[in-house]
This record gives structure tokens, C-alpha cells and sequence, in this order.
């Protein structure tokens, strides 16, 4: 399963809201609410071994599936680059 297919399941399943915009902002559609954000995070960090800090958690990265799709991506590529400087280091 991608990314994207990975992130629009679990928010399916929380929201109980099928059909939605990936570059719709979440929120403003009324497909998550705030008190969803603490269960993406965690699902997030789960589903994919990474961490998110209270900087990464913003609108531009959590307010759209793309938003989110990008953070995984960006944290995987940040992750794996960091392991590579210690393998050389």
C-alpha cells in the first residue's frame, strides 16, 4: 500500500468520510477535527517508524493528504540521510 493509499485509509476510517479532496484542506471540510490531529500523529509515527515534532505539526503538512504525504516523504528522506552521515561518520 503507498503512502497516499496508507494516510487516506486511516483517515477514512477515523472520519468515516469517503470521496474527499486529497488537496482539500481537512479541517476546514469538516473531515477531521482537532482532537484528530494527536491520532494521525500517532499513527503516522507508527505506520511509517518516524518521529514528528510540534514544529512539523502544522496546517501546511497536516491540513491535506498531499500536505501529509509530503511530511512522510520529507521525514523518510531526512531519516535515511541522517543514518547514511553516521555510517560515514
Amino acid at each position: 500500500m503507498s503512502i497516499r493509499d496508507s494516510i487516506v485509509a486511516y483517515i477514512e476510517e477515523i472520519s468515516s468520510e469517503r470521496g474527499f479532496d486529497h488537496a482539500s484542506n481537512l479541517f476546514e471540510s469538516g473531515v477531521l477535527t482537532s482532537l484528530d490531529v494527536l491520532s494521525l500523529v500517532a499513527f503516522i509515527e507508527e505506520t511509517f517508524g518516524l518521529e514528528i515534532t510540534g514544529d512539523e505539526i502544522d496546517m501546511a503538512s497536516f491540513g491535506t493528504v498531499d500536505g501529509l504525504v509530503n511530511l512522510v516523504l520529507t521525514l523518510q528522506a531526512n531519516t535515511a540521510r541522517a543514518a547514511a552521515a553516521r555510517s560515514h561518520g
